[in-house]
């Protein structure tokens, strides 16, 4: 029965995120589709439908003190699947522009523009200058650690030394958080698509040479906690990447970046976590071991513990785990976020010892855990909205390196198998619009006056002439 189920919600959700999407071809991956395959399919249906036939003997999900978590974790996940494109539906709607595949393709086969004038040069200049405090906030991130963490994977230490060093590097920061946050994990790995970008469209020596910079700063900045996601998530950017300014990617150039990554979590499992590396072949072949069990299993728990510990062991979140900002607001005391809390009833001793960080689950894990039934209705759609709106509105902006690049750092930045939270209150997303915004705005009045210099200077020239 839930074979059939699933199976019918599957291919409903398929056709529904097509329509929304505009294409589902792998090798034109988009916003939309990028989504569907990676963080829902991958990360959250496959496990979902594992969990509830009881087929996953996983470490952690067997843990789960009622069947009825397992249900209701699985029911969720397939309500997201289809209430989800159905909210995309509506921003397609709202934006009245139904015909995603048309805008997708006319945008996608263009060639990439510049934004102020003919070389940028009056954008280059700040986003350059802004590089360099990036790549500043890089330095100044590993100085505050005072060690490099992936130079310990080289140097014999232990995977629970490497775990402790993760934990210190990411949650026990000793410097400015915001700082770290904005400019350096965020901003260097889009300084670098946008420098990317423009040496794709010029050829030119200068921008190979600044995106050389800030490609090795940003693979620095993914690796500087040895968590696995943000260097895989961020050379699949060049993926998404290669693909908006080319219309479509080789399968060649699909399945080399595919490999790469492969090769990257194999040495990661090895090296950081301490594998045998006889144990190789069980990291692909058990679903609820290795590379598999993590992917299918592990990302997906926090969704089934969601519902097994709210409000059973924890009552609801509420707003209260939104920010300090909204808790101050309403004067109701801060809370971790659920994903937090999850780790903290599961593995106290860990939380207390440093070692471990949160339990991620799909975003209407986090919904539940806030707002009950009420969040598991209504956050499928919001989410959806909110990113079939942002995914119009950048199809209709020009092509060109800047909005190239947050459309990618979107694509990947999506927490949907992170918390619903951000989909409600997010800094970060709003900090980097601001920041290239302003970015735009100051190229265009400079180039304005500049060229309000220059006419004054030729009238003064011909009068002169007289």
């Amino acid at each position: 029965m839930y074979y059939f189920v699933s199976g019918v919600v599957l291919l409903i959700s398929f056709f529904l995120f097509r329509k929304c999407a505009g294409t589902m071809a792998v090798n034109r991956l988009n916003m939309i589709s990028y989504i569907f395959y990676l963080q829902l399919f991958l990360l959250s249906f496959i496990g979902a439908v594992i969990v509830v036939n009881n087929l996953d003997d996983h470490y952690l999900i067997t843990r789960l003190s009622s069947d009825s978590s397992r249900f209701y974790g699985w029911a969720s996940v397939m309500y997201t699947m289809i209430a989800m494109p159905l909210g995309m539906l509506m921003a397609s709607v709202f934006l009245k522009q139904l015909n995603t595949k048309k805008l997708f393709d006319t945008y996608s086969f263009k060639k990439t523009e510049t934004i102020v004038s003919n070389k940028d040069s009056y954008l280059k200049l700040p986003l350059i200058m802004l590089s360099f405090i990036s790549v500043l906030a890089v330095v100044y991130t590993f100085y505050t650690i005072r060690t490099i963490p992936l130079f310990g994977v080289f140097t014999g230490k232990t995977a629970e030394m490497l775990a402790r060093m993760r934990i210190e590097a990411s949650r026990e920061f000793g410097g400015n958080v915001i700082f770290r946050n904005i400019f350096a994990i965020a901003l260097t790995p889009i300084l670098s698509y946008i420098s990317y970008a423009y040496y794709k469209a010029s050829r030119s020596k200068g921008d190979l040479l600044w995106f050389g910079v800030m490609f090795f700063a940003s693979v620095m900045i993914s690796t500087y906690s040895l968590a696995k996601s943000p260097i895989v998530s961020y050379l699949l950017g060049f993926l998404l990447l290669n693909i908006l300014i080319n219309g479509k990617i080789s399968y060649k150039f699909l399945i080399s970046v595919g490999t790469v990554i492969l090769l990257i979590l194999i040495w990661s499992y090895i090296f950081i976590m301490g594998a045998d590396v006889s144990a190789i072949p069980g990291l692909f072949l058990k679903i609820n071991q290795g590379i598999t069990g993590r992917l299918l299993l592990s990302q997906s728990a926090g969704t089934f513990f969601s519902f097994d510990i709210f409000p059973d062991k924890h009552p609801h979140l509420g707003i209260s785990s939104f920010s300090n900002l909204i808790s101050n607001v309403f004067s109701i005391d801060k809370s971790d976020r659920s994903a937090r809390i999850i780790m903290s009833i599961l593995n106290p001793t860990a939380v207390e010892e440093g070692t471990a960080g949160v339990i991620n689950s799909l975003f209407v894990g986090e919904a539940w855990a806030n707002f009950g039934l009420l969040g598991v209705v209504f956050a499928p759609l919001w989410v959806g909205f909110v990113i079939q709106w942002s995914y119009i509105i950048l199809l209709k902006l020009k092509k060109n390196p800047i909005f190239l690049s947050l459309m990618v750092y979107l694509t990947l930045r999506w927490p949907v198998t992170g918390g619903f939270n951000d989909f409600v209150y997010n800094a970060g997303i709003a900090m980097m619009l601001m920041i290239f915004i302003a970015i735009i705005c100051f190229a265009v009045m400079t180039r304005i006056v500049n060229t309000g210099k220059n006419v004054i200077m030729v009238i003064k020239k011909k009068r002169a002439d007289r």
